[in-house]
């Protein structure tokens, strides 16, 4: 098999894995909506507060496992980049798109949106996230912020005062310490910052190969 044969099949197979990775993002997104839909009808049904809280590590291991796989597609875009289309000289999807998101936030940084004003104060990374990011981000919220006001509601309704009143402050502490540490990163993901970073990784590796077999 010749080089030209071998970096064909290359290019073939990361194009597919790529494709994959967004199949199985649409498909993670599926599970974790329809297992906490599951799990709350459940709980209104036997109204027992604890019941709303099982569907929470269900949607922080969902959202992980979707920005593992929006890391992927990072890599694997950022790879054919440097790979195939830099080398070549050929102006294809990938650069298209670094370029496309590289000149959006120059864009972003002169333009200012009243409507998201607020959100982006409390998270700065809304700003610069694509559009898909934003909704799984706010899927998972929506999700997240269900599942603790019924157990707050059942909570307040079953329990003595103080409990309810320390349990709840204690999930809406595990709220914040999820959103900061796991959905703000899938936010994180298809920015123009997190690509670059891939592109300098993966150029310095390539040369650094080359400079070995040279």
């Amino acid at each position: 098999m010749s080089q030209i044969d071998i970096k064909f099949e290359e290019y073939k197979s990361l194009r597919s894995s790529i494709d994959m990775h967004l199949k199985q993002i649409n498909e993670i997104l599926a599970i974790m909506v329809a297992a906490t839909s599951a799990l709350l009808g459940y709980g209104l049904h036997s109204e027992v507060p604890w019941i709303f809280l099982t569907p929470l590590p269900i949607i922080l291991s969902c959202a992980y496992l979707i920005r593992t796989q929006m890391e992927e597609v990072l890599r694997k875009g950022a790879y054919i980049m440097i790979k195939y289309e830099n080398e070549l000289e050929y102006i294809g999807w990938e650069s298209t798109l670094y370029e496309v998101r590289r000149s959006s936030k120059e864009d972003k940084k002169q333009e200012e949106d009243k409507k998201w004003k607020m959100l982006e104060r409390i998270i700065p990374t809304w700003k610069d996230a694509a559009t898909d990011s934003k909704a799984i981000f706010l899927i998972a919220m929506i999700l997240n912020l269900i599942c603790i006001v019924c157990f707050s509601y059942f909570m307040y309704v079953y329990y003595d005062f103080i409990i309810s009143v320390i349990s709840i402050i204690s999930i809406i502490f595990v709220f914040f310490l999820s959103l900061s540490m796991v959905l703000r990163r899938v936010l994180e993901a298809y920015t123009y910052d997190e690509e670059k970073r891939y592109v300098e990784k993966f150029n310095k590796a390539i040369n650094e190969v080359k400079n070995k077999r040279g």
